[in-house]
């Protein structure tokens, strides 16, 4: 019975997540969301799949964290406007290597394509726990070594292994 809901849970997660990802929510779109849903947890290996990362108790750690991307990302949108509509345009691309504390593959993933999702920054290229990230400004590389994204990631990953 254990494993059904485990089951149940991953078709779930990934069915909301496909339907964040339409832009009209549709009998139809539900209905494919279900069935891709149902396939990618079917063809999954269940130790490799998200079920680490997907516990009751790290759950409410995710919706943190999408919410401090969230406000992230706003805050970033507004200065690159700032920045863009100034008359001076206040920018010195840099490219600079930040170290990471996380030690797992998958939430330094998430790490990077965070800052990607940011305006004002990307990650280039990810070699071990060092990622290389284009800054549009010297504040944004500055900014890096108060990473709230990365603290909440940290957190997410003691609370997975421990």
């Amino acid at each position: 019975m254990k494993s059904l809901i485990n089951e149940f849970e991953k078709i779930l997660i990934l069915a909301v997540f496909f339907l964040i990802l339409t832009e009209h929510i549709t009998l139809l779109n539900i209905i494919v969301a279900l069935a891709i849903a149902y396939f990618i947890a079917k063809l999954s290996d269940s130790k490799v799949f998200l079920s680490p990362y997907i516990k009751r108790k790290v759950l409410m750690k995710w919706l943190i964290y999408g919410s401090i991307l969230f406000f992230e990302v706003v805050k970033a949108n507004i200065q690159v406007a700032m920045i863009t509509l100034s008359r001076h345009m206040n920018i010195s691309p840099r490219v600079v290597t930040y170290e990471s504390k996380l030690s797992d593959e998958w939430l330094l993933t998430i790490l990077a394509n965070s800052i990607t999702l940011t305006p004002g920054t990307m990650t280039v290229d990810i070699k071990g726990n060092q990622l290389l990230i284009h800054c549009l400004n010297q504040s944004y590389s500055e900014g890096l070594s108060e990473m709230h994204l990365e603290k909440k990631l940290c957190e997410i990953e003691r609370a997975i292994n421990g």
